[in-house]
């Protein structure tokens, strides 16, 4: 195993690459009780076009089977697995994302036989033609009760409009009609395409010895008898630079209406690090201009403009970036011409030495607090793995971000030229 120290933070990471190709990571908390393991496929909702392994054809499969595949993984022929867990004192779970597959469990005991139960629940597929049947109508409730979001419909409703043919357009989960074209074979090509451990990653952090896990997993993985693979060929995923369609609009059951501003940022090429850079940049610079404590958020409060559901977000990701700002309304017009004059005035012309510098404060202190959290350590330093950068790198990545560069990111990013106006309007009784 390779141990790398991060002094400023005062964290250990033990990390090895096993023959089959699977990478484990392991972090030693020794002041831990709960420890936290996470089994994750980089395989989302955009990896719907793909060659299989030992294949020159692309194939195309129905839009949700990663999350489909993450339902069924749960399910054998014994029985629904979460009950073995529980028995065993661990609480289990799983997510599917845009673009990876996690299944995870915490427990305080019994940690080596929960890992071997959760390599097994992953790493055995068992799926019949009548179980993934029965599937299609649960997942389909759960399709519909998402729907019924203000917040999720409007969401995707932006990325509809933002974008022509990328795959972030469409639900993870994917629509009822495509949920119901979904067949065994399927699941099957696509466990045995982004389930192989060439494209998966172990992380147990908590109170361990890293030599007895490490040992444990390589033991069990050894006998599967799996050889490494090559890198997966996914669709290149084409996508034109303008937005969709400027505005679209719909009407549901609500209280007050909503506004989204969705940008279609401009992609650039970048390298993994500086593409998280320039990612916590913009979100640096949507904090100074609509934080809770800026004067011009204050202004929309005072005036009624927006409520506790006002919130904005930015992605960066190799193929696809947008930025969203939304907010519950009385009145749709004046919000969103309020908004788009202030990202006029502000964007390359930030200059509040005193509030980015406090920002910056704020940030390291909430990600070194964030590091007593072993869920957050699990999932984000995966996440930011699969972004190709390690998440103890990020007080390195925000020490080199200054004002300058700040307002010259967002310059070259974001362009209010290719801007959706995403509304969903009261319904009338």
């Amino acid at each position: 195993m390779h141990k790398k120290y991060y002094e400023q933070i005062d964290e250990t990471v033990y990390h090895s690459t096993l023959e089959n190709g699977l990478n484990v990571f392991i972090i030693p908390k020794r002041d831990f009780q709960k420890t936290f393991v996470t089994y994750t496929t980089q395989f989302g909702s955009l990896d719907s076009r793909f060659k299989p392994h030992q294949s020159d054809e692309f194939v195309t499969v129905p839009d949700g089977v990663a999350h489909f595949l993450e339902h069924k993984l749960f399910e054998k022929e014994e029985g629904d697995l979460f009950t073995q867990f529980a028995k065993h004192d661990a609480q289990v779970n799983a997510f599917t994302t845009f673009d990876r597959t996690s299944y995870l469990f915490s427990a305080t005991n019994h940690i080596e036989d929960n890992i071997i139960r959760l390599l097994n629940m992953v790493e055995t597929p068992y799926f019949t033609e009548a179980s993934v049947e029965k599937e299609k109508g649960i997942i389909a409730e759960e399709i519909k009760m998402y729907q019924e979001q203000p917040g999720y419909r409007l969401m995707f409703n932006t990325l509809r409009a933002l974008y022509h043919n990328h795959p972030i357009k469409i639900d993870i989960a994917g629509s009822v009609e495509s949920i119901y074209e979904i067949t065994k074979e399927d699941l099957y090509i696509c466990y045995e395409t982004f389930y192989h451990p060439s494209n998966m990653v172990l992380f147990v952090v908590g109170n361990v010895e890293p030599t007895e896990i490490y040992e444990l997993v390589k033991t069990h993985e050894n006998k599967r008898q799996i050889e490494a693979q090559p890198e997966i060929v996914r669709d290149p995923l084409e996508e034109p630079k303008h937005i969709f369609e400027s505005k679209v609009t719909e009407t549901m059951p609500l209280q007050s209406s909503r506004l989204m501003l969705g940008f279609k940022n401009k992609l650039l090429d970048l390298t993994h690090r500086q593409r998280v850079k320039e990612d916590i940049e913009i979100s640096f610079f949507f904090e100074m201009i609509f934080g809770e404590e800026t004067e011009f958020y204050q202004s929309l409060l005072e005036d009624e403009l927006i409520d506790d559901t006002f919130s904005y977000q930015t992605v960066i990701e190799p193929s696809y970036s947008f930025s969203l700002i939304a907010s519950a309304t009385p009145d749709v017009d004046s919000l969103k011409n309020r908004l788009v004059h202030e990202l006029k005035q502000s964007i390359g012309h930030i200059k509040d030495q005193e509030a980015f510098d406090l920002l910056k404060r704020q940030f390291i202190g909430e990600y070194i607090s964030s590091l007593n959290a072993p869920e957050y350590i699990a999932n984000q330093y995966t996440k930011f793995y699969f972004d190709g950068v390690s998440l103890f790198e990020l007080l390195e990545i925000v020490d080199e971000i200054s004002i300058e560069s700040l307002n010259e990111t967002v310059t070259k990013h974001i362009d209010l030229n290719e801007m959706v106006d995403s509304r969903l309007e009261m319904k009338e009784n």
